[in-house]
């Protein structure tokens, strides 16, 4: 880069004569090389690492509880019977790990929980507070790919969100298996029992994630 700093075109001298411009020229490295795209094909490292795939089980825990609520609460509220999450300005590692785990652990709670509620207000609410801390978690985890690879994030958040529609397709037709066999088995489904396995799955799911970024997530830069 250079820097070109230059004063009047000419100026006359006290003796009459005519002074000619003097210029300065400073050159200075170039500052935007480290911007050039890398030719080294990351796909290999990303998928080898360990902060990635803390981000990715996280989004997978996250779309299962979710798809899992969504799709078949209303079933529960026909055989049985938001937690605001809060945006932040903070990106240090710390503040994503007290967001994720937090809300995970949380939505754990509601989530194992949700089953002991006999009646439609208790059930909304719990549902309510898993959903709510849920958003909360998220929070943590679903930003975590601008920390690590900034310049690979799409990709990152390619193979993240691919593992959240996994969790979708596994969780629901995990949770109609589930109420079928409690069927053949001639089991009551309007009691609680028959609906522990459906939550507790997810809710445990949220326990496991939490830790794993927990003690894998890294706030550092680690893909140029």
């Amino acid at each position: 880069m250079v820097h070109v700093s230059r004063g009047p075109a000419a100026f006359r001298s006290p003796e009459g004569g005519s002074c000619r411009l003097r210029r300065r020229i400073a050159v200075a490295p170039d500052q935007d090389s480290r911007l050039e795209p890398s030719t080294e094909d990351p796909r290999k490292k990303i998928m080898l690492s360990l902060p990635i795939w803390a981000i990715v089980v996280n989004n997978f825990t996250f779309h299962y509880a979710l798809y899992v609520l969504m799709n078949w609460l209303p079933t529960y509220f026909e055989l049985g019977g938001v937690a605001a999450d809060k945006l932040i300005t903070s990106r240090t590692l710390s503040t994503r790990k007290v967001l994720n785990t937090v809300g995970f652990t949380v939505a754990s709670a509601a989530l194992v929980a949700l089953p002991l509620f006999r009646t439609p207000d208790g059930v909304v609410f719990c549902s309510s507070v898993a959903l709510g801390f849920l958003a909360l978690g998220r929070a943590g985890f679903a930003v975590n790919h601008m920390d690590v690879a900034p310049r690979y994030a799409g990709i990152v958040m390619g193979i993240s969100n691919t593992a959240g529609t996994l969790a979708g397709i596994v969780g629901v037709d995990l949770t109609g298996r589930l109420l079928e066999a409690a069927k053949a088995a001639d089991l009551d489904l309007t009691a609680p029992e028959s609906w522990r396995a459906v939550f507790a799955i997810p809710g445990l799911l949220c326990v496991f994630s939490s830790l794993g970024f927990l003690l894998l997530s890294t706030g550092e830069r680690i893909f140029d």
